[in-house]
């Protein structure tokens, strides 16, 4: 027997996509929202850096820590430990195809640059803390999977994929990354 859920929707904005049945992940593609052509022109990886959590206990952290009024994410893509493993919340930021906060400041003249980066590039976090521990396959199937179709949908390419650490001298989303697989996974 499968057991799937409907998608919901939290008080904060937050709906969740179902990833998982009883044996098996199931990869469900972006919500469909109406996408300006050329709004999006990269996609950036990152990790929580923590073993646990939730987008929702993600949009708290960087209300209270930095003053983001909703997840600066656009996708956080769960471990198992606070969110469903593999499962995808698409956060309030892609339903009104805003920019989001998901990166910091980089060297001046380094372009493009962090503001640039946040209006222009979609986020994507996965729980976890890739220094520590590999994410698990059913976020790296949903990672690819998600990457994958928004590359096609937004026309997006595959030199326009970013991990944080591309970016900034940052340890996100980590040395246990599989950045060699995942670059082929997204590329064919």
């Amino acid at each position: 027997m499968t057991l799937s859920c409907a998608a919901l929707l939290f008080s904060d904005g937050f709906k969740s996509v179902p990833l998982t049945t009883l044996t098996e992940t199931v990869v469900v593609p972006a919500p469909r929202v109406e996408i300006e052509p050329g709004r999006w022109q990269a996609i950036v990886i990152h990790h929580s850096g923590s073993h646990t959590g939730s987008a929702d206990t993600i949009a708290r952290k960087q209300d209270r820590d930095w003053g983001v009024p909703s997840l600066g994410y656009h996708i956080v893509i769960g471990n198992g430990n606070g969110q469903h493993d593999g499962e995808a919340i698409w956060g309030p930021r892609w339903y009104a195809q805003e920019g989001g906060a998901h990166v910091a400041n980089r060297e001046p003249g380094r372009l493009p640059d962090a503001a640039w980066l946040n209006q222009n590039a979609i986020g994507i976090c996965l729980i976890g803390n890739g220094e520590k521990h590999e994410f698990t396959e059913a976020q790296m199937r949903s990672l690819t999977s998600i990457v994958r179709d928004l590359e096609k949908r937004c026309g997006i390419p595959s030199s326009q994929v970013f991990l944080h650490s591309d970016l900034l001298p940052i340890a996100s989303p980590g040395s246990k990354f599989p950045r060699e697989m995942f670059a082929v996974e997204i590329s064919g």
